[in-house]
């Protein structure tokens, strides 16, 4: 007999998904290279304290961005894969959707560094980020190709970007320029993204006109989207909250070295994203053919995320130190600590977003925003407790506390989830369950 991952490969779609997700991991793995070769460069060139006021600056703007997104990704998704006929009407009112949510975002930025409560150069500096915020509706296409499973096109267009943003980047090292320039980087890296992603879109897909907005599927969307709208603005608090609050608190150095680490642990999340728009044909295959099959396949998928996340945070927490050094220099010394602690906040984020496809194709949206507004509230009340105590140490603890919370154990107080809540539990449970994956019988 085969082994469950020889199974496991042969099953309807999982080629599909492994090539898809293979595309999506390369992205990534670019971006790490690039983040290596240039990201840690930057860090080291600005230094803590600058380094710490542009990651607050991305910070405020990233608060702001669940505005610009309305947690339309896996609706959106869901869709296309689901009514095909009618993928383009979506697309485009998702994307007018997200353009308005984009103006009202960057209007907020706008009205926020016009309050009198932070320098001139700050101001700019938010201002030129908040551009940014138009990156989800002019980023649609991408959600086209990975619902279709084929991410190698959008994987293209946006390496483009991320290299002539990279390239901006070293101009700027290499020329001695200011602070501002590297969030200009931003903006052009989005702008160049944008044109890439268009020309893939009109050669695999030309436009086949119809309207630009359906008022149905608006309603729809907007319906079914508000509690991943709002969940999606409380996930953005608590993980850009930790940088507001050092600020605050530790001031700009303190930011700069939680955001070193916390940006080694962040780099890993694009796996679970990847994996869930991989994974998210089958699920809904496996839904159909009844409750057994959903569970097993639901089971593995917790399995898949668990597994990684502990393939990363062992390591990454025991050679914290090492790897802190050698990506930011001996300036960053504190920020060793600081990893060892925040990477296992991972193992959370990955078993949450696992989750959030079941609580999609359920229909439990108002859970998923209730669980994650408890997870928001926790990491404030420990960084309040904490972060005086330990500074940037207290934040990293009170992150991976409110990720348990938030992404595993709020599963057992609802009970449509509790089931999940067990699945997870079997999944944390991985490095004493593995040997059944890779054992043939």
């Amino acid at each position: 007999m085969l082994s469950p991952l020889r199974n496991l490969w042969q099953s309807p779609g999982t080629r599909a998904a492994t090539s898809n997700f293979g595309w999506l991991a390369g992205e990534r793995a670019a971006r790490l290279v690039l983040n290596i070769g240039v990201g840690f460069w930057t860090a080291r060139y600005l230094g803590p304290a600058q380094f710490g006021t542009l990651s607050y600056a991305m910070a405020l703007v990233g608060i702001v961005s669940g505005v610009a997104e309305l947690g339309l990704d896996n609706l959106v998704r869901r869709a296309v894969i689901q009514f095909p006929e009618r993928a383009d009407d979506w697309l485009k009112t998702a994307f007018a959707l997200r353009l308005a949510g984009g103006a009202i975002g960057f209007a907020l930025v706008l009205a926020l560094v016009r309050s009198g409560w932070m320098s001139g150069p700050e101001q700019v500096l938010i201002s030129v980020v908040g551009l940014t915020l138009f990156q989800p509706a002019l980023f649609m296409p991408d959600l086209w190709f990975q619902a279709r499973l084929e991410a190698k096109l959008s994987v293209q267009a946006q390496v483009v970007a991320l290299v002539a943003g990279a390239a901006a980047r070293i101009a700027l090292i290499m020329r001695e320029g200011p602070l501002v320039g590297f969030a200009w980087a931003l903006v052009l890296e989005m702008l160049l993204g944008t044109v890439a992603l268009g020309v893939q879109l009109r050669r695999r897909r030309p436009d086949r006109g119809g309207v630009w907005f359906d008022r149905e599927i608006a309603r729809r969307l907007l319906a079914d989207a508000w509690p991943l709208l709002l969940a999606g603005f409380a996930v953005l608090l608590y993980l850009r909250m930790d940088a507001v609050m050092l600020r605050a608190m530790a001031g700009e150095t303190a930011v700069g070295i939680y955001t070193a680490a916390a940006r080694l642990t962040e780099i890993w999340f694009f796996v679970p994203t990847a994996l869930a728009a991989s994974v998210l044909p089958s699920l809904l295959r496996a839904r159909e053919r009844g409750v057994d099959a959903y569970a097993r396949r639901l089971q593995g998928y917790y399995d898949a995320n668990a597994g990684i996340a502990y393939a990363v945070a062992i390591p990454s927490s025991l050679a914290a130190p090492w790897l802190i050094e050698l990506a930011y220099g001996i300036s960053y010394r504190e920020a060793g600590a600081v990893l060892a602690l925040h990477v296992w906040s991972s193992v959370f984020v990955f078993l949450g977003v696992a989750r959030g496809q079941f609580l999609v194709n359920e229909g439990h949206t108002r859970f998923y925003l209730a669980a994650t507004v408890a997870g928001l509230l926790i990491n404030v009340v420990l960084n309040l407790v904490l972060i005086p105590r330990a500074g940037a140490v207290g934040a990293a603890v009170a992150t991976v506390l409110a990720q348990a919370v938030a992404a595993w154990l709020s599963s057992f107080c609802f009970a449509p989830t509790r089931t999940n809540g067990w699945m997870q539990t079997r999944a944390l449970l991985i490095p004493f369950r593995w040997l059944p994956y890779v054992r043939c019988t």
